[in-house]
C-alpha cells in the first residue's frame, strides 16, 4: 500500500522551541539542500518543506520520519552545517554545556618550566595554594561547626515541643503523610455523530462513540474520516467511502491521502496528482511527488524540480 498514509495520522504537539540560526538559511527550501533525489522524496514525504523543519528536529526524532535511517540523518546533518545550522540538541547536551566550563588556557613555562623564573612562579603558586588550603580547612571547620550548632537547636526544639516540624497527618497516624496521587486525564468524548475506525481478525471498520458498529470490518486497511470521507484498501487498492460505508471513489489508487481543502493526492504507478470528493483529476497524475495540503499549499515536484502548489488558483511557484 502507499506510504503517503503516515501524513494523515494525528501529528504530535510541538514545544515552542525556535531553531538557531540565520533567517534567510533557516528559510532555504529543502529542494535547495543539495540532498540527493531520494533522501530528498522521503523527507518531503515526511511534512518537511525547509531547513526551519530539519533544524526544528532532534537527530533521533528524524527516525520517526518513514525508511528514514542513520545514511540520511548525516547527510542532512552535513548539509545543514553548510549552512551554518544543525539538529535541535538534545536536553542533556544543552544541561552539559552549561555545566562544563572552558578550561584555563595554560602556558608553555607551567608545563614544562622555565628556568630559574619558572621554578620562582612555581614556588609563588605552591604559596598561594597553600593559603588557599589552610583558607578551605578554616571554612570546612567553621561549616562543621555551624552544622552541629543547629543539629543541637533542633535538637532543643524538639525536647520542649515534640511534635514541633510535623504535619497534623503525621501527628495523628504516626507516620509521613503519602504523596498525593496524580489522577489520570480522562478521555475528552468523541463528539456526536463521529465514528471511529476498528481492527477485528484483521479486518478494518468502523463504529460510532457508543461502540455500535456503523461499517462492517471488511477492509485491509482503513484510516480515520476526513471531510467526511476515508481512505480505505481493499484488495491492493486504495478507494474512497463515505460514513455509510458506501465507495465514493474507485479501488484503483496505489498511494492516497486524505482529503484537506477539498482535495487529495492519489498516486497510480509512480505519478500524483490531487482528485476532487467525486474522484475527478483536478490536476492530473503528473508529478514525481505531492504532498497533502496544508494551510492552502502543498509540495510538489516534477522534472527534478520542486514547487510550492497554491489551492486557491491551482499554479506552482516553482524554486
Amino acid at each position: 500500500m502507499g506510504k503517503n498514509f503516515r501524513h494523515n495520522r494525528p501529528r504530535r504537539e510541538r514545544d515552542d522551541y525556535t531553531p538557531v540560526g540565520d533567517e534567510k538559511a533557516l528559510a532555504t527550501p529543502l529542494g535547495s539542500l543539495g540532498l540527493s533525489e531520494r533522501t530528498a522524496e522521503l523527507l518531503s514525504k515526511g511534512g518537511v518543506a525547509t531547513a526551519r523543519d530539519l533544524a526544528a528536529r532532534r537527530m533521533r526524532e528524524m527516525y520517526r520520519i518513514q525508511n528514514i535511517g542513520k545514511k540520511q540523518c548525516f547527510e542532512v546533518r552535513d548539509a545543514l552545517v553548510k549552512l551554518g545550522l544543525d539538529y535541535r540538541p538534545d536536553d542533556e547536551e544543552v544541561a552539559l554545556s552549561r555545566e562544563v566550563r572552558p578550561a584555563r588556557k595554560v602556558d608553555a613555562r607551567d608545563r614544562h618550566g622555565a628556568g630559574q623564573d619558572g621554578r620562582r612562579d612555581e614556588k609563588k603558586r605552591d604559596g598561594v595554594h597553600e593559603k588557599d588550603s589552610r583558607r578551605e580547612g578554616k571554612d570546612n571547620r567553621r561549616e562543621g561547626k555551624d552544622n552541629r550548632k543547629d543539629a543541637k537547636t533542633k535538637q532543643q526544639r524538639k525536647e520542649r515541643d515534640p511534635f514541633a516540624g510535623m504535619s497534623l497527618y503525621e501527628i495523628v497516624y504516626g507516620k509521613r503523610e503519602p504523596a498525593p496521587v496524580a489522577e489520570k486525564p480522562q478521555r475528552e468524548p468523541l463528539p456526536e455523530g463521529a465514528i471511529v475506525k476498528f481492527n477485528r481478525k484483521g479486518k478494518w471498520g468502523y463504529r460510532d462513540r457508543k461502540g455500535n458498529v456503523v461499517i462492517q470490518p471488511d477492509y485491509d486497511d482503513a484510516f480515520e474520516f476526513s471531510e467526511d470521507l476515508a481512505c480505505v484498501e481493499r484488495d491492493g487498492k486504495l478507494g474512497y467511502i463515505d460514513k455509510k460505508g458506501e465507495q465514493v471513489i474507485d479501488f484503483k489508487y496505489d498511494s492516497a491521502t486524505s482529503f484537506a481543502d477539498g482535495l487529495a493526492s492519489v498516486t497510480i504507478g509512480e505519478k500524483s496528482g490531487y482528485i476532487d470528493k467525486h474522484g475527478g483529476e483536478v490536476l492530473p497524475l503528473r508529478f514525481d511527488v505531492a504532498t497533502p495540503f496544508e494551510d492552502g499549499r502543498a509540495i510538489v515536484r516534477e522534472d527534478g524540480r520542486w514547487g510550492v502548489l497554491d489551492r486557491k488558483t491551482l499554479e506552482v511557484l516553482w524554486r
